[in-house]
């Protein structure tokens, strides 16, 4: 179901730029934009950080102007964990007044919706000004605030500062940045509500209340960012400025600055007022070690595990492109066969296949979407229905090849038809053992995915999880060596995906953001996943396919919350079969015997700790 994509426009200036512009810097400018992306629901906007909002609720009032973007069917889950990775790059402590801003954030939230940036006119506001001789003499200001500037002179929005502020928030003189914190700082909010969201939604809390008038905040702000950020995700930091949020400061009673309050779990869990360092320190460690007892696994000494890579297992050889396609085409019978333009856009596909190849073996630039023709993908659906399902292998090698390619991997994450689910679903419905070559190359697909963050967050989002599943658990028992093999990479796959998953800190001040979807995936379809996979490493005798079966257990419960992967892989014997493998020299390297001993640990501990938490 598709989505409509709106661009909300704002000035910043508030008409000022149209009416003094042209007096002050020589060039008539029609607004200081300021730009916010609004689907699914929620308005998405860079300030401190990315943000987000119901729309026109922002603290920029009423856009100017609202412009039809288009359509996007790329799922609102998918959406998400591309806000969760683009906060990598559009931190608080990254933002910049003519490179890095909320225009073009916007920008790029487009081109992933709808495949477009938004206007120039937007875009090119920053050259225009930097052309001019009051542009030319501020730049050395603007540079000296937030740093070079790539353009020289040349794009990025927004205007002179004298006009209007750099981003939607309030900026306060005494949040520098600390430089033990990598110039990061904990973000001010200034939305109760969205405040009291934040301390409900997290486990430890705290909340810095200063003002611009109180001396002592000045020293004690590059502290508490300090203090705050090198704990990570074990405790939610805040500042409140209750100048500019003086519901806030009512709320929570707070009379004089700065004053410091902890939370657990929602509840108030201590404060005190004052500049005092030694006071916050105790109290930030005292309130992390009450919402955080130390997980089982933090004191074992885990190097195998800590040794895997953490890079997807994928199939990217491309040199049998000749040979696929001169197969499928013997597939493609003449009464059901090509029209010579649907002839012309596979030799299309073929040659593009060839070309990026070459480029990747010889470093050179790679062919770009454009010659890969305008309906590859009709017609590789079209194929798909026309031959039978046993026949189907060389056109899936071909996807299998073309989602490696980040653009296309896009195409597949947005697709309406949902064009992977269903080639999932046919392995389970044909059986793995209805034509092996067909279900390898799925298989091999499914691992492919996971090479662009993207389509690997669609192929577990709730869209498609279950298809992923099904595909997972049909073929990890499969009678066929390569088919195992291959599942088994799957799994890993699965596994580095959650794992990592559970490794990112969650913004829950900004719940719409939702964090990593990853996270949501229902302990149910975990369960069923590590059945399937406890299950084949009873049954498997090659070392190498079990390595990759034990690696991915071990990521499924590493550090997990509540052990229930633990105690399920308990349930079913797990730590006897593995320790049966090692024994019957099934295993006998020593790195994999040492990854098998490592989880038997995780799992031990982990059950122990589990019945000491329920007596």
């Amino acid at each position: 179901m598709s989505e409509r994509v709106t661009l909300f426009v704002y000035d910043l200036s508030h008409g000022m730029a149209r009416s003094m512009s042209l007096g002050i810097v020589g060039r008539q400018i029609d607004a200081i934009y300021h730009t916010s992306v609004v689907v699914f629901g929620r308005e998405f906007f860079y300030g401190q950080g990315i943000m987000s909002a119901i729309p026109g609720t922002t603290p920029h009032g009423q856009p100017m102007e609202r412009i039809d973007m288009g359509e996007t069917e790329i799922p609102q889950e998918v959406f998400m964990e591309f806000m969760d990775n683009m906060r990598e790059t559009y931190t608080a402590d990254a933002y910049h007044l003519l490179n890095n801003n909320c225009n073009n954030f916007s920008s790029d939230v487009c081109q992933l919706l709808v495949g477009k940036n938004i206007p120039d006119r937007i875009t090119s506001l920053p050259a225009d000004f930097l052309n001019t001789p009051f542009g030319q003499s501020m730049r050395p200001m603007i540079e000296g605030m937030f740093g070079p500037s790539r353009h020289t002179p040349s794009p990025s929005p927004f205007g002179p500062p004298a006009l209007a502020p750099t981003s939607g928030l309030s900026t306060n003189p005494f949040s520098a940045p600390s430089a033990s914190t990598g110039g990061a700082t904990v973000p001010f909010m200034t939305d109760l509500s969205l405040l009291r969201s934040t301390i409900q939604n997290n486990t430890a809390t705290v909340v810095y209340f200063t003002s611009a008038t109180c001396p002592p905040c000045r020293v004690i702000a590059p502290i508490y960012d300090e203090l705050v950020l090198s704990k990570g995700s074990q405790i939610k930091g805040v500042k409140v400025d209750i100048g500019m949020a003086q519901a806030i400061g009512q709320a929570y009673e707070v009379r004089s600055t700065p004053t410091f309050m902890f939370f657990l779990r929602g509840e108030k869990f201590s404060q005190f007022s004052g500049a005092d360092q030694a006071e916050l320190r105790s109290s930030i460690d005292l309130l992390i070690y009450s919402a955080h007892p130390a997980h089982p696994h933090a004191s074992l000494s885990l190097h195998q595990y800590k040794g895997l890579s953490g890079t997807p297992i994928v199939f990217n050889l491309f040199d049998n492109v000749d040979p696929v396609f001169a197969k499928l085409k013997t597939f493609l019978p003449a009464e059901k066969g090509l029209t010579e333009a649907d002839t012309k856009q596979l030799d299309k596909i073929q040659a593009w296949l060839k070309k990026r190849a070459a480029a990747k073996a010889t470093q050179t630039p790679e062919p770009t979407m454009g010659e890969l023709g305008p309906s590859w993908k009709p017609l590789l659906t079209k194929i798909a229905s026309i031959l039978p399902y046993e026949n189907q292998f060389p056109l899936l090698d071909i996807l299998r090849m073309l989602v490696l390619h980040a653009r296309v991997a896009e195409v597949y994450a947005k697709d309406g038809n949902r064009t992977l689910i269903n080639t999932f679903k046919a392995v389970a419905t044909h059986g793995n053992e209805g034509s092996k070559p067909a279900a390898l190359m799925t298989l091999r697909i499914a691992c492919n995915a996971f090479s662009t963050p993207l389509l690997g967050t669609y192929v577990l989002s709730s869209t498609a999880r279950e298809s992923t599943k099904q595909l997972l658990v049909t073929t990890l028992l499969s009678t066929v060596d390569q088919q195992r093999q291959t599942a088994a990479s799957l799994a890993f796959d699965i596994g580095v995906k959650v794992a990592e998953s559970r490794s990112k800190a969650k913004d829950t001040a900004h719940p719409s953001l939702g964090g990593d979807i990853l996270e949501e995936l229902e302990e149910d379809w975990n369960m069923e996943c590590l059945s399937a996979i406890a299950a084949a490493m009873e049954k498997e005798t090659s070392e190498e396919i079990l390595h990759r079966l034990v690696a991915s257990v071990a990521n499924f419960i590493y550090m997990e919350e509540g052990h229930s992967g633990s105690v399920l892989m308990n349930i079913l014997g797990v730590p006897d079969v593995l320790k049966e493998k090692v024994q019957s020299k099934v295993v006998k390297s020593a790195n994999v015997v040492g990854l098998c001993q490592e989880v038997q640990e995780m799992i031990r501990t982990a059950v122990e700790a589990q019945s000491a938490s329920s007596s």
